[in-house]
C-alpha cells in the first residue's frame, strides 16, 4: 500500500541524514496490490526515481535500491531497480528535503482503508454525538410581544373574569386588516398542512405585490426590471500591455535579426448604448490605441512616429425590420437578442411585467375577501355562542335552585323522597355540562377570532360582539347577484388577466416565425497623432501638426468612415419559433375553457347561496315558532303544577323549560346561520368588501406617471371622431356563435 511504502521512504530518509560518505542503503518494500493500489505504488516509485535521477546531478554518495520483494507488478511493468549514484557527503540534508516532499505527496495518495496512527486514545463518543446533532440557528430575532406578554389562555375550569371587551362588526375588521400583515383564514388553523407553517413562502402578505413589482427572474419580472433593458450602459476600459521578442530574419520594419523587438500598447475603450422602444440599439463609441516600438522614426524611416495614437469615435444602429421589430413586440416580449439562437420567450415585456403585477394583485384580492368573510363568519358564530351560553346558564341555574330546594326537603324528612331527588339532581348536571360546553365554545371561537385579528392568546380581554344580527328577510335578485359574481369576482378577473397576457404572448410569438432582418449602418470618425493633447516640443518640423496631435486630427474631422446594410438570419425549420407559438395557443385554449367552467361554477355557487338563504330564514321562522309552542307549553304544565303538584310533577316544569331552553339555543342558532349565510352570499357575489366597507387601492405612481397620464388624457381628449370605423362580433370558437 501507498501508506506502507511511504514508512519505507521514512527508513531511507533517515539513513541518508546518517551517512556522511559513500554507503549502499537498500530498502525492501512488500505489499500485496489490487488494481488501485498498483496505481498508488507505480506512481510513488514513479516519483521517487525521478527524485534519485535528480539528485545524481548534484549529490553523490548514497547508492539506494528499492525492491518489490515477492511482488509481481505486471500491470507497471516494474521489477526490481538499482540506482547507484555519488553523492556528494553536504548534499544529504538537501536530498533528505527532496524526499520528505515526495512522501508527503505519496501520503496524500493512499487508499481510503489506510487511516493514520496517533499516540494515546480519545473517547469519540462526544465528537460523533456533536457531528451528527442538528443545528439550530441563532438568528437575531426578538419574539413579538403578542407572544411573549400573553397570558394563558382560557379554560372552562378557569373561573377567573375578564374585562369585556364589546366589538362592533366594522371594528373587528378594521383591526384585523390593521394587523394583518400575513393573511390567514380560518381552514389553515390545527391543520397538519398548515401552508403557514409548513410552506411559508406561498402564505399571501402585504409585501407580495411589491415582490412582484420588483421581481427580476424570469417570467417574474416587475415593470422596472422589464424597463430596465432600455437602461443606458456605459463601459469603459483600459489596458496596458507589453511584448517583447527576439526577430528570428529581418523584417520590413529594418530591424537587423537576432535583435530584440519591445512593443507595448495601451488601449482605451468606452461606449454607450441605449436600447430603444422600437426594438433597435444605438451606441457611441470612443477609443484609443497607444503602440510604441523600438524602430526608427521620423521622415524617410518606415514609421512616422516611435510612439502613436490610433483612436475613433463611432456612432452604430441596429434595428429589426420583421423578427423582433416594432413596439408591439418589444413592449411585449422585450427588446429581441442580438442572436435569433439567444431568444427565450416572449413574457419580459413591460406589458407582461405589468399583467403579472395585476395577477398578484388579484390574488391579494382573493385573499382579503377570504380573510373577511371568514371574520365576519366567526363574529356571528361567536354572537351565538354568547347567547347559548346565557341560555343554558339559566336552564342551569334554574334547575339547580330546584334541585337543591328538594334535596333539602329530602335531607329534613319533608320531601317527597330521593327518587324525585335524583331526577332533579340529572336534569339538573345535563345542564351544567351543556353550559360547560357552551362556555368553552366561546373560549374556542373567540381565540380563533383573535388569531385573524393578530391578536395575542389573551391579553386579559375577552372580545364581545355588540351588533345584533339581521332577521329581517333579504330577498335577493337572482340576474343581478350573477351578474355582480361574474364581474366583481377577483377569480375571475384573475383569469381575464391570464387570458389577455397569452393573447400579447401569441402576437409577439407570431412575430418570431418572420425571418430576422436587421438594418445595420455605422459612422465613425478616426484620428491620428504622436501625442494625445498638443504638440510635442522636440517633434520633427516635416510631420504636419495636423497629424501630430491626436485630438486636433480627431475634431478635424477629414478621416471619416461608413458603413450600411442589412444582416439575413432564419434558422431552418422554425421549430422553436413554431413550437412556442403552438405552446401558447395550447395554454391560451385551456385558459379560455377554465374561465368558461370558472363562470359555470360561479353560476351554481350563487344558486346554492341563494338556496341557502331561503332555508335559513325558514328555518328561522320554523325555530321561532317552535319556541312561542315551547313557551305556552311551559306556562301550561307551570300552571297545572300550581293547582295541581299532587297529579303534576317538578319534572314536569323543568322538561318543560328545557324544552324552552332548547327552542332558544335552535333559534339563535337559525339566526346566527341565517347571518352567515347572508355573509356568504355577498362572497360568492363578489360584494364582500363592498358590503364591509373595505377599498382596495394601489400606490402612488411615479411622478412622470401622472405626466404621461395627462397628456394621454389631452391626447383622447382632442383627437377626432372616427364615424367610419367598425367593430365586427367575434365568433365563440366554442359553438361557432357570434357574440
Amino acid at each position: 500500500m501507498a501508506w506502507e511504502f511511504f514508512r519505507a521512504f521514512q527508513v531511507a530518509v533517515t539513513a541518508l541524514k546518517e551517512l556522511p560518505r559513500a554507503t549502499r542503503v537498500t530498502v525492501d518494500y512488500y505489499a500485496e496490490f489490487e488494481f488501485f493500489s498498483q496505481i498508488s505504488s507505480f506512481c510513488a516509485l514513479f516519483l521517487f526515481d525521478i527524485t534519485l535521477s535528480g539528485l545524481r546531478r548534484f549529490y553523490g554518495i548514497c547508492t539506494v535500491s528499492v525492491r518489490g520483494g515477492g511482488v509481481s507488478l505486471p500491470e507497471c511493468g516494474m521489477q526490481e531497480r538499482q540506482y547507484t549514484e555519488r553523492i556528494r557527503s553536504n548534499g544529504s540534508r538537501w536530498a533528505f528535503l527532496s524526499v520528505v516532499v515526495i512522501c508527503a505527496v505519496v501520503s496524500s495518495c493512499r487508499n481510503r482503508g489506510d487511516h493514520p496512527s496517533y499516540l494515546g486514545e480519545v473517547n469519540s463518543a462526544n465528537y460523533l454525538d456533536r457531528a451528527t446533532h442538528i443545528a439550530h440557528i441563532d438568528l437575531d430575532h426578538q419574539v413579538s410581544s403578542k407572544v411573549n406578554f400573553a397570558v394563558e389562555p382560557r379554560r372552562i375550569r378557569d373561573e377567573r373574569k375578564d374585562e369585556i371587551w364589546d366589538l362592533s362588526l366594522s371594528e373587528t375588521i378594521q383591526t384585523c386588516l390593521t394587523n394583518s400583515r400575513v393573511i390567514r383564514n380560518s381552514g389553515q388553523f390545527l391543520s397538519p398542512g398548515n401552508p403557514l407553517l409548513s410552506n411559508p413562502e406561498f402564505v399571501r402578505t402585504i409585501y407580495d405585490s411589491a415582490i412582484q413589482e420588483s421581481g427580476v427572474l424570469f417570467g417574474r419580472r416587475g415593470v422596472e426590471a422589464a424597463l430596465s433593458d432600455f437602461d443606458a450602459q456605459f463601459t469603459t476600459q483600459l489596458l496596458v500591455g507589453s511584448n517583447e521578442t527576439i526577430q528570428n530574419n529581418i523584417v520590413s520594419n529594418g530591424l537587423p535579426a537576432g535583435s530584440e523587438l519591445d512593443e507595448t500598447s495601451d488601449i482605451f475603450r468606452m461606449s454607450l448604448r441605449k436600447r430603444l422602444a422600437t426594438g433597435g440599439q444605438i451606441s457611441l463609441s470612443h477609443n484609443w490605441t497607444h503602440t510604441g516600438r523600438n524602430i526608427p522614426a521620423g521622415p524617410g524611416e518606415t514609421q512616422l512616429f516611435t510612439t502613436v495614437y490610433d483612436g475613433i469615435t463611432q456612432l452604430q444602429f441596429r434595428q429589426p425590420l420583421l423578427a423582433g421589430g416594432g413596439v408591439e413586440y418589444t413592449r411585449i416580449a422585450g427588446p429581441i437578442s442580438e442572436n435569433i439562437q439567444g431568444i427565450t420567450g416572449v413574457q419580459q415585456g413591460v406589458i407582461i411585467g405589468r399583467i403579472q403585477n395585476d395577477l398578484e394583485l388579484a390574488d391579494f384580492e382573493i385573499a382579503v375577501h377570504q380573510l373577511i368573510h371568514d371574520v365576519e363568519e366567526l363574529y356571528w358564530q361567536l354572537h351565538f355562542a354568547y347567547l347559548s351560553f346565557d341560555i343554558q346558564s339559566r336552564a342551569r341555574d334554574r334547575s339547580g335552585t330546584i334541585w337543591r330546594t328538594i334535596d333539602s326537603q329530602r335531607q329534613a324528612g319533608t320531601g317527597s323522597g330521593g327518587a324525585r331527588e335524583a331526577d332533579v339532581r340529572e336534569i339538573y348536571l345535563d345542564w351544567k355540562g351543556r353550559a360547560d360546553l357552551a362556555r368553552d365554545q366561546i373560549y374556542s371561537i373567540e381565540a380563533q377570532l383573535r388569531r385573524l385579528m393578530g391578536l395575542s392568546v389573551n391579553d386579559g380581554r375577552i372580545i364581545r360582539p355588540s351588533d345584533d344580527p339581521l332577521t329581517v328577510e333579504y330577498i335577493p335578485n337572482w340576474q343581478r347577484s350573477l351578474t355582480d359574481a361574474l364581474v366583481k369576482r377577483p377569480e375571475i378577473r384573475r383569469q381575464k388577466w391570464s387570458i389577455q397576457s397569452l393573447q400579447y404572448q401569441i402576437t409577439a410569438a407570431e412575430n418570431l416565425l418572420l425571418p430576422r432582418l436587421d438594418l445595420v449602418t455605422a459612422y465613425q470618425v478616426n484620428g491620428f497623432g504622436d501625442e494625445l493633447f498638443g504638440r510635442r516640443s522636440d517633434s520633427n518640423p516635416a510631420i504636419p501638426s495636423r497629424i501630430d496631435n491626436a485630438y486636433e486630427s480627431l475634431f478635424s474631422g477629414n478621416q471619416t468612415g461608413w458603413n450600411i446594410g442589412l444582416e439575413f438570419s432564419v434558422p431552418l425549420g422554425r421549430r422553436f419559433a413554431k413550437t412556442q407559438l403552438l405552446s401558447l395557443e395550447l395554454q391560451l385554449a385551456k385558459a379560455r375553457a377554465v374561465l368558461a367552467d370558472q363562470e359555470v361554477e360561479l353560476s351554481h355557487e350563487v344558486a346554492a347561496a341563494f338556496r341557502d338563504v331561503d332555508r335559513t330564514f325558514a328555518t328561522m321562522e320554523n325555530s321561532y315558532n317552535i319556541l312561542h309552542a315551547s313557551q305556552t307549553r311551559r306556562d301550561l304544565r307551570q300552571a297545572q303544577y300550581i293547582s295541581d303538584p299532587q297529579r303534576y310533577t317538578i319534572e314536569d316544569v323543568l322538561q318543560a323549560e328545557g324544552s324552552v331552553a332548547q327552542a332558544e339555543v335552535s333559534l339563535a342558532s337559525a339566526v346566527a346561520e341565517y347571518n352567515v349565510t347572508l355573509v356568504d352570499l355577498n362572497y360568492r357575489t363578489g360584494q364582500t368588501l363592498k358590503a364591509s366597507n373595505v377599498t382596495l387601492l394601489e400606490g402612488n405612481w411615479n411622478a412622470d406617471a401622472y405626466v404621461d397620464a395627462k397628456e394621454e388624457f389631452h391626447a383622447r381628449e382632442y383627437a377626432e371622431p372616427a364615424p367610419r370605423r367598425e367593430s365586427l362580433p367575434q365568433m365563440n370558437p366554442y359553438d361557432g356563435e357570434f357574440e
